[in-house]
């Protein structure tokens, strides 16, 4: 199933301000043309939810979560999880699935990919409201049956799989709708980009105080893979083999080092990374990880993953971020970030903007995080007309706060009581309820692993304040992604970024949040994602080879 470019107003769904005019009364917009041929950004799909009339009889399916939350608003009813994943434009080999009512009154929905059914059902005075989304005719690898059934009182959609269920239960198969994907996560790795000169400068000016290296922001990392005593003698039966990266100590401000990164990335099926991003209050400019982000936007290919930045306003080491600078900042994450066309957007199509840490954004306090967010959103509305959506970390921030700052949702990219328990199995115990302490909106995470004792002695000198996990696998990590793909599946959130999943972390090497492929592993932590989640990528490549001269 081919996707083409996000566009909201090319949707045809109910917009959701239509949607208490829709339950009563009147049609939404009519079938649009598909998006022209010249737009190459693809866009994701999106999930399929089901509500339930708050009679109890008949069915409303929906690909748009404005949509979704002005009909739960008005007393229908979410189900857990979603019927599955389809485009929400035209697509070469896709076709409408419309949706109609007998009446204007009616809490009941039918849904067909027939216009000889909806122009038949016109005729007979049915409501016709528009195009639900785009769903594909022909099986194809991913693919699964999306079937029709009633029981002479409502339809219901649900895939092939649900066909004994259903029969059971006394409906009957109304015939085939068409094909979808039955699972769809957009997975993203969080990125941490200060591997090069002037990114982590503690840990350059460490090394060559406790190594003798000048200008190696490798420091730590390259020394315990390579077997340096402050390893061997403080943990002799530990294996540090897989720390060094599969394409090799790299720059991260390089071009080529972030085009071999999309490589890796893309082939496993990832859509997106999270780039840490800090303000410096002091030049009032983008610190330390800016060469990262330049890098990536420079990457030739680029266009086939999309990206968010995570403003990381720590409340120290100057990362504050003062009230005075609101506007400067807001700027530059507008202009030069938000801008882009790769952005990352939730299922609605709004590009999104990821707090990874709101501590520092002035005084802390709700109503000076608020005002940041506030003039963010005005920034973005005035320069890029987007409605931007704001996500704050669960990370150091109560999520139940969200609406009270102004923010959308939140999401997470560790579980800090778990790294502190300095357990991976606490961590899998706990997961689901560490998702669960968040109301309404949410984006997952799930952590891959967690040990700094790279650190040691270059930034901890402290060798008991080290934290590591000492019984974290690569099975436990296949076990923690099955756990959200399963909290998704059964989730009655709003579906904006239900189906986002933030992974902690690609190369944070220093602290042993890695996916990224090592030279010793290869794709282990790729291929158990690409595996748990069905994710659409032919296949990790572990070492890339350079894209070719431009």
């Amino acid at each position: 199933m081919k996707r083409n470019s996000i566009r909201v107003t090319g949707v045809l769904l109910l917009a959701a301000a239509a949607v208490g005019a829709v339950l009563t009364a009147g049609p939404v917009q009519a079938e649009q043309p598909a998006a022209a041929a010249a737009v190459t950004r693809t866009a994701p799909l999106v999930p399929l939810v089901e509500l339930v009339s708050a009679s109890g009889v008949g069915r409303l399916y929906s690909a748009d979560p404005r949509e979704v939350a002005s009909a739960t608003a008005a007393g229908l009813k979410r189900q857990p999880g979603q019927i599955g994943f389809l485009s929400r434009e035209a697509s070469p080999g896709d076709v409408p699935l419309f949706r109609l009512k007998p009446s204007p009154t009616a809490d009941k929905w039918l849904f067909t990919a027939s216009t000889q059914e909806r122009d038949a059902l016109v005729q007979q005075n049915w409501v016709y409201e528009g195009v639900a989304g785009y769903i594909a005719t022909t099986s194809a690898p991913g693919l699964v049956e999306l079937r029709r059934f009633t029981n002479g009182r409502e339809w219901r959609l649900a895939l092939e799989s649900k066909t004994a269920e259903l029969l059971a239960d006394g409906y009957q198969l109304d015939g085939p709708a068409g094909y979808v994907r039955e699972k769809y996560v957009r997975a993203g790795a969080v990125y941490f980009g200060m591997f090069h000169a002037g990114g982590h400068q503690r840990i350059i000016d460490r090394t060559k105080e406790i190594y003798g290296r000048d200008n190696d922001w490798w420091g730590g990392v390259r020394d315990f893979h390579d077997g340096t005593p402050y390893a061997t003698d403080n943990w002799p039966d530990s294996d540090f083999s897989d720390l060094k990266p599969a394409i090799g100590y790299y720059d991260d401000s390089q071009r080529e080092t972030l085009e071999k990164h999309i490589t890796q990335a893309t082939s496993a099926g990832l859509s997106f990374f999270n780039f840490y991003w800090y303000w410096d209050s002091t030049t009032q400019t983008g610190k330390v990880t800016d060469a990262a982000l330049t890098a990536f936007l420079a990457a030739r290919n680029k266009d086939s993953i999309d990206f968010a930045v995570g403003l990381c306003a720590h409340p120290f080491d100057g990362l504050t971020i003062p009230t005075e600078q609101y506007g400067k900042v807001a700027d530059v994450l507008t202009t030069t970030y938000l801008a882009q066309p790769n952005t990352l957007r939730t299922n609605d199509g709004r590009k999104i903007l990821n707090i990874c840490d709101a501590r520092g954004l002035g005084d802390g306090s709700n109503a000076q995080i608020k005002s940041f967010v506030d003039t963010v959103r005005q920034t973005a509305e005035a320069k890029l007309g987007e409605d931007v959506y704001v996500m704050i970390n669960h990370g150091g921030f109560d999520p139940k706060q969200v609406p009270a700052v102004g923010a959308d949702a939140a999401y997470c990219t560790t579980d800090g009581p778990a790294v502190e328990s300095r357990s991976y199995d606490t961590y899998l115990n706990g997961q689901r309820a560490f998702y669960a302490q968040a109301p309404g909106a949410y984006g997952r995470c799930v952590l891959s692993d967690f040990d700094e004792r790279p650190r040691y002695p270059i930034e901890v000198v402290d060798l008991p304040a080290i934290r590591w996990l000492p019984d974290q696998s690569v099975d436990k990590f296949r076990r923690a992604v099955k756990a959200a793909a399963d909290d998704m599946a059964t989730s009655t959130r709003p579906s904006t970024v239900d189906n986002l999943l933030y992974i902690y972390a690609w190369n944070e090497w220093h602290e042993g949040g890695v996916i990224e492929p090592s030279e010793h592993s290869g794709c282990d932590y790729l291929d158990a994602l690409h595996d748990e989640l069905a994710l659409t990528g032919p296949g990790c490549v572990s070492n890339p080879a350079g894209l070719p001269p431009s």
